[in-house]
């Protein structure tokens, strides 16, 4: 097999030989999924259930669901970061309008905590 193969490879082109070593490595099944591998396979559409996943994967695929599933977890980040900025936008922008500050809760908070330490302070 592997005669026929290397016979195979030297009488191509450089440009279809990259191609057949290429798919002859895709080939290759020797990485074992653990179960979040398993469920990323699953999530990234490359198995429909996570029973349908083989015991061993190709390097290849394994790396291009890692691949998929880091971009769409930064996609996902990126949209609850924008999210949450106009949250706060929004929090900020009615809290203004009621009067409330920063500095005011700012004061009003250490106005309690010197209450508290002087009535503790006056009890012992």
């Amino acid at each position: 097999m592997f005669r026929s193969f290397n016979r195979l490879i030297n009488q191509t082109s450089s440009g279809l030989r990259s191609c057949i070593v290429r798919y002859a490595h895709e080939l290759e099944q020797n990485h074992k999924p653990n179960n979040l591998e398993k469920k990323f396979l699953v999530w990234t559409g490359k198995y429909k259930t996570v029973e349908e996943v083989p015991q061993f994967v190709s390097q290849v695929a394994m790396e291009r669901c890692r691949n998929r599933m880091r971009i769409k977890i930064a996609n996902y980040m990126m949209v609850a970061t924008a999210l949450g900025c106009f949250a706060m936008v929004y929090v900020g922008k009615r809290d203004a309008k009621r009067g409330d500050t920063v500095t005011k809760q700012n004061l009003e908070w250490h106005k309690k905590i010197k209450e508290e330490s002087q009535t503790t302070a006056a009890t012992s």
